[in-house]
């Protein structure tokens, strides 16, 4: 075999090495490309499913005037998608999905469509994808004029193949591997440096999905503590406020006494608004103990009606208790006392705390008129309630028959 014969042969075996190493990595990054693009449609679905719920009012439904602020929450653009609407272009950057949402009369359902741009990364592993096709097209081209450069030089002249000596082919043919030595280094160190390039914008996209995660649980967090809190307090200041005009004719001190009372409480409640401004959590909870702070919830929620409550704590209970598992615990007691009183119209409540095998049990039971646990709630209250023990790894359970009262259960691990 000639030296011309085995360079053919070399020069093949490369190139079928190769195309081959570029075929699997041309369907691994396809692969890893269609997954990116799957996990952030997933992902931009949660978020905008979190955020539709939190903005949505109670005893509401969606409306297309919610469009803009949502697209700007979540960082796309949402529209409505008619039956006729064509699918956005096939463009690697732009990612979308359709979510059927539930609106107001006279459309009773639609769907919505969200558009967004795809993350860096997807678009980077595309640029990739784009890179090695063209790189392979490139080797086959190289090698084909390497074989038409080899065929020129075999017509030459056999009296010009004789003047060189078989040292001077060997030397040529060295010369030639050290040159394909040093490019296979050159494009080693390229694609280390895209490997780099990629590896930084992904954790730049990690970090960004990180804090953006952070921000929509703040957001849905501090709306569950308004429902909670505030709307209950100034609920409770309400109906005292009613009862003060039907007393106002006929007993004027005891509508001043309760006036005074209204005061108190809006004066309570801004301190909580500033608190939760200034991170600083529910402001009766910081300034008391947990007992302390439920018995001034159960006096602002009964707001002077004829309502009997029993209340039981432990105070080793109450000991095992983390700050963030005070604090959700006394709200998941102040939205159960609230909605016996509005919704059960009870005249007997029972709240307990105690501890037992390492869990801390709350229970609160009414006589009021009960509601179907079996169906879905109406309102955000045990759906908040739900989100705040799920949060603390705890778990609540609703017993509830129409006319037979309500009893909610919340089981919370501790140390």
């Amino acid at each position: 075999m000639n030296s011309l014969t085995r360079l053919i042969g070399y020069s093949v075996l490369l190139l079928i090495v190769f195309l081959g190493a570029a075929l699997v990595a041309q369907g691994w990054l396809h692969r890893q490309t269609q997954q990116l693009r799957t996990e952030a449609i997933d992902a931009k679905r949660a978020q905008f499913d979190a955020i539709a719920k939190a903005m949505v009012p109670p005893n509401e439904n969606w409306s297309i005037n919610d469009n803009p602020r949502l697209g700007a929450m979540i960082g796309g653009t949402v529209s409505i998608r008619g039956d006729t609407t064509p699918p956005p272009p096939q463009d690697p950057a732009i990612l979308y999905f359709d979510q059927i949402l539930v609106g107001r009369l006279p459309f009773p359902s639609i769907t919505a469509r969200v558009t967004f741009a795809a993350p860096p990364l997807t678009r980077l592993i595309a640029l990739h994808q784009r890179v090695d096709v063209g790189l392979a097209l490139l080797a086959v081209t190289l090698l084909v004029l390497w074989f038409i450069l080899i065929a020129l030089a075999w017509k030459r002249p056999v009296r010009e193949a004789a003047s060189h000596s078989p040292w001077a082919v060997a030397q040529a043919e060295m010369s030639g591997l050290t040159q394909l030595a040093r490019t296979s280094a050159a494009q080693g160190e390229e694609l280390g440096r895209e490997r780099d390039v990629r590896r930084r914008a992904e954790e730049d996209a990690q970090l960004r999905q990180r804090l953006l995660a952070q921000s929509l649980e703040g957001k849905i967090r501090l709306g569950h503590d308004l429902h909670d809190g505030i709307i209950q307090s100034l609920y409770a200041v309400g109906l005292t406020l009613e009862s003060v005009r039907t007393l106002a004719p006929t007993d004027p001190a005891e509508a001043d006494r309760r006036l005074e009372k209204c005061l108190a409480s809006l004066n309570g409640t801004i301190r909580d608004v500033r608190a939760y401004i200034t991170g600083l959590g529910p402001e009766n909870l910081r300034r008391s103990g947990f007992a302390q702070a439920l018995d001034a919830l159960v006096a602002e929620l009964k707001a002077d009606r004829a309502v009997n409550f029993e209340l039981r704590i432990d105070d080793e209970a109450t000991a095992r208790l983390s700050p963030e598992q005070s604090i959700d615990t006394l709200q998941i007691a102040r939205e159960a006392i609230s909605n016996s009183l509005r919704h059960g119209h009870a005249t007997a409540i029972t709240v307990r705390l105690q501890e037992s095998n390492r869990e801390v049990g709350l229970l609160i039971q009414d006589n009021g008129c009960g509601f179907d646990s079996s169906l879905p709630a109406s309102g955000h209250g045990l759906g908040n309630m739900r989100a705040r023990a799920e949060r603390l790894g705890a778990t609540v359970r609703v017993d509830s028959r129409p006319g037979t009262g309500t009893r909610i259960v919340v089981t919370l691990p501790v140390q």
